[in-house]
């Protein structure tokens, strides 16, 4: 059966949930993930995901684990949507995946 984006970001809120640990994730956390993520899904990551599914997801786990140390050290219990883009950024940046990378540089212009 061929990916769909709806299939992968799926598998995007599962990986993030398993880096999340038993935080709770709100809403607006899953939205901004969305956001993040599904215009990314391009025919390319279609074709691509059976290879690249496991480094990216790894990915994906680990903003949810850098998101969930954040807030346990800031004594939250709910991830917020605000410390998504700082963590998927920090993630990205040491990534080596196309899906995953590193932001482009900013517009010069």
């Amino acid at each position: 059966m061929p990916y769909t984006r709806d299939g992968i970001m799926a598998q995007i809120y599962v990986a993030f949930g398993q880096g999340t640990g038993p935080l709770r994730v709100s809403q607006a956390t899953c939205v901004a993930l969305h956001d993040q993520y599904y215009q990314r899904i391009t025919e390319t990551v279609l074709e691509q995901w059976d290879r690249e599914a496991v480094h990216v997801l790894e990915r994906i786990r680990a903003i949810g684990r850098l998101m969930a140390l954040q807030a346990g050290t800031a004594g939250q219990t709910t991830l917020v949507d605000a410390n998504l883009k700082e963590a998927a950024t920090s993630v990205e940046t040491q990534s080596l995946t196309a899906f995953c990378g590193p932001p482009p540089p900013a517009s010069t212009q």
